[in-house]
């Protein structure tokens, strides 16, 4: 009765089967490791085309979600959050995390987290070995793993058929490829360290310098990031308006105010008042006033900029990459126009103030 049966179709599909379900257990519970980190924090979003949503990440496998602090009221509905996939990374431009902005709890997380990747243990670095090794020998675990299958045999009969090795080498390629994370010899000598990205914006490259957290085969992780967010302003009836601590803004039939209270400068993009566009492409150092000639006239009346703001970030490796230490240096730059960061002497600083006055005059 035995010899009727056929061992090599019946083991064939128990290997098939148990590495399967295996791999399906390994993919069900891998996230990746650099979203990981910002998974529970509030956080800020941007996808392609400055289109931005914030909340407080819940990191799955298959994508995140970000929960909603206040309730969003849309056109017969009410939404509490924002749903984002897996498949969807690709049009994602950065997530960022402000650090000055969290709880006591989350800062004490965040510090204990970052003191465990720049400062690791001897066993987290053993930890941090074996998964690069992983990484980098997932083809030939795989190749080996296939072999050795197909060399089994009962009677002469090859209990692994072609079709069965080219399905348990695409399975083994799966399962080690979770347990890696594309491991760069490169990338791993810059981790800890501060250093200056390229990063695509607008189909045109700028440079931002952080400290170099981690990184996963999609993302980059990058620690205290002076970034210029893109912010826009909706005056509509509104003669003065505040952002944080930072902008102070005052309106009236003629003329806009933009005062920068920060400790940093701030790009001024454009206005727009109705159909009209004023371009302004100006920088505000810390502390100083512009005054930009306005005819409002009842018209809605939006202001474009940039605040420069610290933060932590993450960016997809598609779209950046690493291309400058940054620890022999201070970079004097945040919105890569070459303004300085240092308060300049008062005579600079009339010079600047004069030629503001000529440009809007």
């Amino acid at each position: 009765m035995l010899e009727l049966v056929d061992w090599s179709f019946i083991i064939t599909l128990g290997v098939i089967v148990l590495t399967a379900l295996f791999g399906a257990w390994v993919s069900g519970r891998h996230k990746d490791r650099c979203l990981k980190d910002f998974d529970g924090y509030r956080v800020t979003v941007e996808r392609e085309g400055d289109h931005i949503v914030w909340g407080d990440m819940k990191l799955y496998p298959t994508g995140f979600e970000l929960i909603y602090g206040v309730d969003v009221k849309d056109t017969g509905h009410m939404e509490t959050s924002y749903v984002y996939y897996k498949d969807e990374y690709g049009s994602l431009h950065a997530i960022y995390r402000h650090a000055r902005d969290l709880t006591p709890e989350l800062q004490a997380r965040r510090a204990r987290s970052v003191d465990k990747s720049l400062h690791p243990g001897i066993f987290r670095r053993a930890l941090r070995s074996i998964r690069n090794f992983l990484s980098t020998a997932a083809d030939s675990f795989a190749d080996a793993l296939t072999m050795t299958a197909g060399r089994l045999r009962v009677k002469g009969a090859t209990l692994m058929t072609d079709t069965s090795q080219t399905y348990m080498r695409g399975i083994s390629k799966d399962v080690f490829g979770y347990v890696g994370t594309n491991f760069d010899p490169l990338l791993e000598k810059l981790v800890g360290t501060r250093v200056v990205i390229e990063m695509v914006e607008n189909e045109v490259v700028h440079e931002h310098s952080g400290v170099f957290k981690d990184y996963s085969a999609d993302f980059l992780e990058l620690l205290d990031v002076y970034y210029p967010l893109p912010q826009e302003v909706d005056l509509d009836g509104e003669k003065e308006y505040r952002i944080a601590d930072k902008i102070a803004i005052t309106l009236d039939d003629k003329e806009m105010r933009v005062h920068n209270q920060a400790d940093q400068p701030q790009h001024l993009e454009r206005i727009e008042a109705g159909e009209e566009q004023t371009e302004l492409n100006a920088i505000l150092p810390p502390g100083e006033e512009m005054v930009v000639p306005i005819a409002a006239g009842g018209r809605t009346v939006k202001l474009h900029l940039r605040i420069a703001s610290r933060l932590d970030m993450i960016v997809p490796r598609a779209g950046t990459l690493i291309r400058h230490r940054a620890e022999r240096y201070n970079p004097d730059s945040i919105f890569d126009v070459g303004i300085a960061l240092v308060r300049r002497d008062m005579l600079d600083r009339d010079i600047e103030k004069l030629r503001e006055r000529l440009r809007y005059a």
